[in-house]
């Protein structure tokens, strides 16, 4: 399958053992059944040939949300009923079966980017004589993560990264695929079985300011919350001129405004920020109160409220950007990924700026006998203070000079 000199590969482990590992309709939450042997344990299965089409999606809506899960589908030609799950003649049964790994990778001018990997969830064989797919649908960590609620010690002092980490021990996810950062010293991490996992990673998320996503090659990453802002050099620049862009979309709300946040410090005292500047010209725009044990002073829990009102108390204007593939974009749009600082040039509606991806949609589809790849790009602009210096014991840890 390949289309403007990119291949692809898309793989299935259909004899993947399952045996103490966590299957949906199986195992029980808080059983002893975990999410483990990926990918030493797994023999993927080059289902490449078969592939009509897929489309993968990762990220978030905006840069105040939570990441979600990152979804697949692939449609394979299956004029033998090789895919059916009912099939009983078929060589693969009786292993067409729900959680099974799968990834999906691209190969361009010799480079080969990860574009998704996960778990299959569902599958859906269609017997129709002119038409006979297979549909496969597939999510990452994330529909996973949950389903588990984890019992974790009391660690005392810790970090943000090694807690996250922790959380990934609970589920056996493999070292190799992991990459996190420190993040903050916290004064205590812990789990009693009620909450989640992803539940216990965004809680920690909130208090950082942080982010946690699959990378499309199912790398489990945690980003400090100054990761982002810690250069001002752009991993891809697009320019509309070339006709690389079939379609540059952008808004400006007032939801993406908030001048006034607190911040508190479990068992002490509210902290509050507010801009005098931004109240006057929008009105006061509260952002959610936040109480958590992973601030350790009353300044720290300053620090972040003001922290949120200087990244937020501007408006800033979110953007799709819809790309083709072409000699020119197609390195950047197989290798974006979740927090890349990208410079989109529009030049019919005279957009020039920089933004941050924070969502990564990938297709690729045959139509006329054309194949052609496009990527989604969902982008929040960066803001203005973004690149102001950090002043130590001036500003507190992940604040700006200024606030």
């Amino acid at each position: 399958m390949a289309g403007t000199g990119i291949t692809y590969t898309l793989e299935v482990a259909w004899g993947g053992s399952l045996e103490g590992l966590f299957r949906i309709n199986v195992s029980t939450v808080g059983g002893t059944d975990v999410i483990a042997g990926w990918p030493d344990d797994v023999g993927f299965e080059d289902v490449t040939g078969d592939t009509v089409g897929f489309a993968t999606s990762r990220g978030r809506s905006n840069d105040k949300t939570q990441m979600l899960a990152g979804t697949a589908t692939i449609r394979l030609r299956d004029q033998s009923g090789l895919y059916n799950p009912a099939n009983t003649g078929s060589s693969l049964y009786p292993n067409v079966k729900p959680f099974r790994p799968v990834r999906i990778k691209a190969t361009y001018s010799g480079t080969t980017y990860g574009l998704f990997y996960g778990f299959l969830t569902s599958i859906g064989s269609s017997a129709d004589p002119d038409s006979p797919v297979t549909q496969l649908e597939c999510a990452d960590l994330f529909s996973w993560l949950t389903l588990r609620k984890p019992t974790i010690s009391a660690t005392s002092t810790t970090t943000t990264g090694a807690a996250i980490g922790l959380i990934l021990d609970e589920v056996e996810w493999p070292a190799t695929l992991r990459s996190i950062d420190t993040g903050d010293t916290i004064p205590d991490f812990s789990a009693d079985g009620t909450k989640t996992c992803l539940s216990l990673i965004n809680d920690l998320l909130q208090s950082e300011m942080g982010l946690f996503y699959m990378d499309g090659s199912g790398v489990a990453t945690f980003d400090n919350r100054n990761a982002r802002y810690a250069s001002v050099a752009t991993s891809a620049d697009i320019d509309g001129a070339s006709d690389t862009l079939m379609g540059f979309e952008s808004s400006n709300s007032i939801s993406t405004i908030y001048n006034a946040a607190e911040v508190t410090m479990t068992g002490s005292t509210a902290q509050t920020a507010t801009d005098t500047d931004s109240i006057n010209a929008f009105g006061r725009r509260d952002m959610g109160g936040l109480t958590t044990p992973y601030i350790s002073t009353d300044a720290a829990a300053q620090a972040r409220a003001n922290l949120r009102v200087l990244r937020y108390k501007d408006p800033k204007n979110p953007a799709t950007a819809t790309m083709v593939s072409s000699d020119t974009t197609t390195p950047s749009m197989l290798g974006s990924e979740i927090g890349w600082r990208v410079r989109m040039t529009e030049p019919f509606g005279g957009t020039d700026k920089d933004f941050f991806v924070e969502s990564i949609s990938q297709t690729s589809e045959a139509s006329s006998g054309v194949q052609r790849h496009i990527t989604e790009w969902g982008l929040s602009e960066v803001p203005a203070a973004a690149g102001i210096p950090v002043v130590i014991d001036v500003t507190g840890i992940g604040n700006y000079i200024g606030v």
